[in-house]
């Protein structure tokens, strides 16, 4: 859409047009066993022009990004729906599930098709918008003859490899081939931000006057990129601030868990490699959000005591969740950017709570 005005740090392009999507949706409902089993499928395909997005520009403009109508994205993606009376009677359960795959793919990027690097993202034609990209990492030299095999970071220089640092992976050199060496030749696609599916799930139980209600969600296969990891750990200083620190090299006969570098005090290495491997956190989570107890008075009690309907009931939000991620919030918001989804920036945790309450209608 078009914008107006400007922003800090951004420049207004009044040559901006509407974005165009020609989309395509196709679903069927159906219902089994006298209404027991209800199933909802929807699929659709879409293809977006002029893509609205902030791209860098040079600063000597004044401004460090531009929104510009650039490029051409197809999305594709499936959606279920699953209801079911599960048990019917004095006792009831009743279980809806859902079940949904998102996939977009880049088919057009500005007049040249290069492709648009936004920090620890990537955006080229053949691929999801955002794909996290760096350098990928092999544990660390934990001796000598680690060393002497390599591959080397920026050697000859002072923040070439070490001793206890990261080793990353020769991916590629100047004759398309690894060369021993590591550069910018060897940053490549290193995950992604987008989960293979999402779902979730809510169980209903039902007995004379007792309510319980289950809901959880989740997804799975995805990546986040923890930018609050790597100002956290990718320091110089010989503190360990974390737990998951703890255990790094510290020599040839103590390398620690082979996987943690060394600490260090100088501009000799851990600070290399802003976007790597290493900055990647499990994004697989499921999470139960919600259970409520709710319990209703009998009728007769309840006007014994002057009320016509009497309900307490116990309701916790986000009680558990289960989860390899090492952050607050597995589920992290993805900004305003398209162009850097799946980034984890001290994102807020989630609060969990439980609520006492009663329900009284006279």
């Amino acid at each position: 859409m078009p914008v107006g005005g400007f922003a800090p740090g951004r420049l207004a392009n009044p040559s901006l047009t509407w974005e165009k999507q020609q989309s395509i949706n196709a679903g069927v409902d159906a219902s089994f066993f006298n209404k027991r089993l209800l199933l909802t499928v929807d699929h659709f395909k879409s293809k977006n022009t002029d893509l609205l997005l902030m791209v860098n520009i040079p600063d000597i403009t004044g401004f460090s990004s531009s929104l510009r109508n650039i490029g051409e994205v197809n999305n594709t993606g499936w959606e279920f729906v699953l209801s079911t009376v599960n048990l019917k009677g004095s006792f009831e359960w009743v279980t809806d599930l859902n079940f949904s795959t998102y996939k977009n793919k880049v088919v057009r990027l500005g007049p040249e098709g290069d492709p648009i690097i936004s920090g620890g993202n990537i955006t080229m034609i053949g691929q999801p918008i955002g794909m996290f990209y760096g350098w990928l990492t092999d544990g660390i030299f934990k001796n000598q003859a680690e060393l002497d095999k390599g591959p080397i970071f920026s050697p000859g220089t002072a923040s070439r490899s070490r001793l206890g640092d990261i080793r990353f992976v020769d991916v590629s050199g100047p004759n398309g081939k690894p060369d021993g060496i590591i550069n910018s030749l060897d940053k490549t696609i290193m995950g992604s931000p987008y989960p293979d599916f999402y779902y979730g799930m809510t169980n209903r139980f039902t007995y004379k006057n007792l309510n319980v209600s289950v809901s959880l969600q989740g997804s799975h296969g995805n990546q986040i990129l923890s930018v609050t990891r790597r100002s956290t750990f990718a320091t110089r200083s010989r503190f360990r601030n974390a737990a998951s620190q703890v255990n790094y090299w510290k020599s040839e006969t103590d390398p620690g868990d082979g996987v943690t570098p060394r600490p260090n005090d100088a501009p000799t290495g851990n600070i290399r490699g802003e976007y790597s491997q290493r900055w990647l956190d499990n994004g697989t989570y499921l999470r139960i959000n919600n259970i409520t107890f709710s319990y209703l008075l009998p009728e007769k009690v309840s006007k014994k005591m002057l009320m016509s309907s009497l309900k307490v009931y116990v309701n916790a939000t986000n009680p558990f969740i289960f989860t390899k991620n090492t952050g607050f919030n597995p589920d992290v918001s993805n900004g305003n950017n398209a162009l850097t989804p799946g980034m984890d920036l001290n994102d807020y945790p989630l609060p969990k709570s439980i609520l006492l309450g009663v329900n009284v209608s006279f």
